[in-house]
């Protein structure tokens, strides 16, 4: 099995659903972040079952500006929303905080589902 090759940039930068899946699966898994509310959230937890606890957090976009200071600017951070935009958002303002390696989940959690039948 090939593995994901992060790269740092200075940009968002577009994951699809089947590079998370590799990602997540390698010992330099990123952090991924949900976006969406929490029931949003809860209610498709389970097609995020791929990436281990630890590894996966829900900051609400609401929220999320007050929550940058508590990330690490050097860990690779993957977002994910609904249909992307959310996400796509989230990752520029943390391109903006100056953080090194980050991808928004293209399409969202719609790409996910769909991947998956």
């Amino acid at each position: 099995m090939s593995t994901f090759e992060w790269q740092e940039s200075d940009q968002v930068q577009l994951i699809s659903p089947e590079q998370l899946k590799q990602w997540a699966s390698q010992q330099d898994a990123p952090l991924v972040i949900d976006v969406r509310n929490e029931d949003e959230h809860k209610t498709d937890k389970q097609q995020l079952k791929f990436v281990i606890d630890e590894s996966l957090k829900n900051i609400p976009i609401t929220e999320f500006g007050s929550h940058i200071n508590q990330l690490d600017p050097d860990q690779p951070i993957v977002l994910v929303c609904q249909v992307g935009q959310k996400s796509f958002n989230a990752a520029s303002l943390l391109i903006q905080a100056d953080f090194s390696c980050v991808y928004s989940l293209h399409g969202g959690m719609e790409a996910l589902k769909r991947s998956e039948e």
